[in-house]
């Protein structure tokens, strides 16, 4: 094991437990168990910590996290939930003011689908020597780099397995809480490699 993957793992551990409220007060808001006006409050787990926490609340003009919720809670509906560069786009066009943010879009998609949408940022876009801000790019890019390290996510995979299934017991909610441990692993080795 090097010391990036150790110091992947590291940052996978200090963070998962968090990712996963996150995702999981997400999910709930989606599902209408809690109220938009609950979800934009600075609380744990809530919409506006996670934009706080992501480093995403700069992007937006102060005072518009209601606004940002409810074109988010539009765009998930929508047979385009998956679409990163589209929703930046309609953000663009909405809230942060003409400016396309394709890693803000990504990362409050990242919540509405973990399964598939891996957050995209300036560490993980130098990890694979991509410059253009397009999330279909980096998709594409995720897949080489998947295929290239699949042994090194299995190896920490492995090697937090007894670790992330304590935390696994408390989100009994979300399914398939295996391959969202793997693409949080995959993020982090991404961000590490990047640093």
């Amino acid at each position: 094991m090097t010391i990036k993957q150790i110091e992947a793992i590291g940052n996978f551990l200090t963070y998962y437990r968090t990712d996963l409220i996150y995702i999981n007060q997400f999910q709930k808001f989606k599902a209408g168990k809690i109220s938009p006006e609950e979800y934009i409050q600075k609380n744990p787990g809530s919409f506006y910590s996670f934009l706080i926490e992501y480093r995403v609340v700069r992007n937006f003009p102060k005072g518009t996290v209601n606004k940002l919720l409810y074109e988010t809670s539009l765009w998930i509906k929508s047979s385009e939930s998956n679409n990163v560069d589209l929703f930046a786009e309609k953000l663009a066009e909405t809230v942060t003011n003409k400016k396309v943010m394709a890693s803000m879009a990504s990362k409050i998609l990242f919540l509405n689908n973990p399964w598939e949408i891996i957050p995209m940022d300036s560490l993980a876009r130098k990890t694979l020597n991509q410059k253009e801000n397009k999330y279909s790019v980096y998709k594409n890019k995720l897949t080489g780099f998947g295929n290239e390290n699949e042994l090194i996510f299995e190896n920490s995979l492995n090697y937090t397995n007894s670790l992330t299934n304590i935390i696994h017991t408390e989100f009994n909610d979300l399914k398939d809480l295996k391959l969202i441990c793997k693409n949080r692993i995959i993020d982090k080795v991404l961000w590490t490699m990047g640093k």
